[in-house]
């Protein structure tokens, strides 16, 4: 019988730990950049937790490594990914926005590895990085609140009454008289605005300052589909008369000067590709009219093919770090025979 401290990694422990590790590595580049340019001093203690948060993690990640033997990866460091002294790229609004942003996916992410997890010392792990990343969410809402920063979701009236569908019409809307989105659409086309535009922000910024023209490029690509997936999803809104959220793109400066490697920001923005495709996947399937599931399914799709042209521009320059992989037995024996 093993005990507790033998027991192996299982494969969804080890891809919750790489992917933690990674995302950590990354995101603690980008927070040591924005602390030496945030003013606001209560954003400053945003920042500074998140980037707490970010060392913490990627510290017990370590520990486990080492216990286990397991390669450290090579992930992102100060040295070659990050320039702390190129002058601002962001305001400190955005940053707010950014990092209650990436809570926000955070739980999401950490919650789901949670749920993966058996082994105590991997479990314990998790369940610290979800409460250090809920106080994260916390504190950056308040603050948002508190300086007039944050968007609500719209309002609608309450039912005063329980009610049951009894027609198929319900799901239509593509011909004819369509009901009205119930709060389950509006809150998916309101979230996914709300990434959209500050991942738009974020690839204006890195399209600007990018070194190689073909990730420059690539950024504005993304921006573009950013401000296009926006239009969409909020003139749908606007069609029910409903209000939609705010952009940040007045929150990108003018700085041409990099202060991310290329391989930091395609790693970043590759990140948010897979976020948004499996949010978008979450609409698709929760949305009841069958016109709304068509948008989000066009816009699923388009977002699988800038991943998919983002992974192979990552490929290309030796960028992307393979993640553990279980044996080729059947190549080890191949190759033994040779």
């Amino acid at each position: 019988m093993q005990t507790e401290h033998n027991i192996r990694l299982t494969t969804s422990e080890l891809a919750s730990l790489w992917t933690a590790y990674m995302n950590n590595s990354m995101s603690y580049c980008m927070l040591k950049y924005f602390k030496e340019h945030t003013q606001d001093k209560d954003i400053l203690s945003v920042v500074e937790l998140a980037l707490h948060i970010s060392e913490t993690v990627l510290g017990n990640i370590e520990e486990i490594y080492r216990k286990e033997n397991h390669a450290i990866p090579v992930a992102f460091n100060e040295q070659e990914d990050v320039n702390l002294h190129a002058p601002a790229l962001y305001s400190d609004t955005f940053h707010l926005n950014y990092i209650h942003n990436m809570a926000r996916h955070g739980m999401t992410s950490y919650g789901s590895s949670f749920a993966g997890c058996a082994r105590s010392d991997v479990l314990e792990l998790m369940s610290k990085t979800i409460d250090m990343t809920r106080e994260l969410y916390e504190k950056s809402l308040h603050v948002l609140l508190e300086k007039g920063l944050y968007s609500r979701p719209a309002s609608i009236p309450l039912p005063e009454k329980a009610e049951f569908i009894s027609k198929q019409g319900y799901l239509t809307g593509w011909f004819g008289e369509r009901r009205p989105m119930n709060t389950i659409e509006i809150m998916n086309f309101y979230n996914n605005i709300q990434r959209n535009a500050v991942g738009k922000a974020l690839l204006l910024g890195f399209g600007q300052t990018a070194c190689l023209k073909e990730v420059r490029n690539y950024m504005a690509r993304g921006a573009q589909i950013a401000d296009k997936v926006i239009k969409i999803l909020a003139h749908i809104l606007s069609e029910e008369n409903i209000s939609d959220t705010q952009t940040f793109d007045s929150e990108v400066l003018k700085s041409t000067t990099a202060p991310f490697s290329d391989k930091l920001m395609m790693f970043q923005v590759s990140l948010l590709s897979g976020m948004s495709i499996g949010y978008y996947g979450v609409a698709l399937g929760t949305v009841s009219r069958h016109d709304l599931g068509t948008k989000f399914m066009r816009i699923m799709m388009e977002a699988m093919h800038y991943a998919e042209d983002g992974a192979n521009i990552l490929i290309e320059h030796d960028w992307m770090e393979k993640p553990p992989a279980s044996i080729d037995n059947m190549e080890i024996a191949k190759t033994k025979r040779k």
